[in-house]
């Protein structure tokens, strides 16, 4: 149990790195989707991939040595089935007749074994039958594909990487993990009546699509910068200009792109467009301001305070008090753009302060 304990510890810990990889995506499909964040969807597609990770992982740890691997003389498959029973029979210590063997049979390989490769793709079969509406040829069928994926995965030795299989390639393996699937799609089924169904937590998330949260523009946001980067990055590679390209491609990709469209490819992605403040079309102008102040006050803010802090390592010991209060004075700068992006995030009619100063808005739209 230790050991089962141990692999899932690791994928907990791989975890968050796989999250932060899906994360934007799952945002953008979300939002564009829906034009908002169905949590409880999310919550369900997250646990999903983090059950996936365990269950991999589960397949192929603890990782031997080469060389251990190397000298193994087990065998490397079992292609009869039912093996596993006559297993049982031979070896469990089972008596019906005394109940003083009954807790070490269920304690021992023959009854923890099929039993782990039957627990392990019922959470499988689960998500199959009740998240993605997988009906029941396909929870069996994706639950064996799922099940081969694994024995192949032994079998090879994990790809090639060791000289031969470390665990077993197991028939009953198969069988029982396709029976698992199934029986989490009967689990589905039963425990679907009380959980809120895709569908239903979609249509909630689309009644609330008019509200533009600040996650939905900040998404809009990050695939606008990556965007950027990937484009500065090309073009600095290509002709290697000395102008900063990348103030170029932010003044293309986001202030052309508003001018023209009143939204940039993130915004339209997610489904919001700018307006002015009254909700009408912005104009020029509008935008522009709009812009310089979110990106010169906000954008300046931090790099003035990042230069001012790099200084204080080389910087005379004269001039470090004058130093020490600019940085207090930026921080209260901070302070107080944060205190705004709060209070965006709390109340429904608050304005960002670059959004006050330049006469515009944010609405949902596509």
């Amino acid at each position: 149990m230790s050991q089962y304990i141990h692999v899932i510890y690791t994928a907990a810990i791989f975890f968050p790195v796989i999250a932060m990889i899906i994360t934007l995506p799952i945002l953008l499909i979300s939002y564009h989707r829906y034009g908002a964040l169905p949590k409880w969807n999310i919550f369900m597609l997250y646990t999903f991939v983090f059950y996936m990770l365990c269950a991999y992982f589960l397949t192929i740890l603890p990782l031997p040595s080469r060389s251990f691997v190397a000298h193994l003389t087990t065998p490397t498959h079992n292609f009869v089935p039912f093996t596993f029973v006559t297993n049982f029979f031979k070896y469990n210590p089972f008596s019906l007749t005394h109940p003083a063997t009954w807790l070490a049979a269920l304690k021992a390989p023959t009854v923890i074994q099929p039993a782990f490769n039957l627990l392990l793709t019922l959470p499988f079969g689960f998500y199959l039958h009740y998240y993605f509406n997988r009906n029941w040829k396909q929870t069996f069928l994706l639950s064996f594909c799922l099940s081969l994926f694994y024995e192949l995965t032994q079998f090879s030795g994990l790809y090639g990487i060791y000289p031969r299989p470390y665990r077993l390639f197991d028939v009953d393996d198969l069988l029982l993990n396709t029976l698992g699937g199934g029986l989490g799609g009967g689990l589905a089924a039963w425990l679907g009546r009380y959980l809120p169904s895709k569908e239903r937590v979609g249509q909630s998330a689309i009644a609330r699509s008019q509200a533009v949260s600040p996650l939905r523009r900040c998404t809009a946001l990050a695939l606008d910068w990556i965007l950027i980067t990937i484009i500065s990055d090309i073009i600095s590679i290509v002709i290697k200009p000395q102008w900063p390209i990348t103030l170029v491609a932010w003044a293309v990709l986001i202030i052309g792109t508003e001018i023209a469209n009143q939204k940039t490819i993130g915004m339209r992605v997610v489904g919001i467009k700018l307006t002015d403040k009254f909700g009408q079309r912005a104009n020029w102008i509008q935008i522009i301001l709009r812009n310089v102040i979110a990106y010169g006050i906000i954008g300046g803010t931090f790099a003035i305070q990042g230069r001012l802090l790099d200084m204080t390592s080389y910087a005379p010991y004269s001039e470090l008090a004058t130093i020490q209060k600019f940085v207090l004075a930026l921080s209260f700068v901070l302070l107080l753009i944060l205190m705004d992006l709060l209070i965006e995030t709390f109340s429904k009619n608050h304005r960002l302060f670059f959004e006050r100063l330049s006469g515009t808005d944010t609405k949902a739209g596509k």
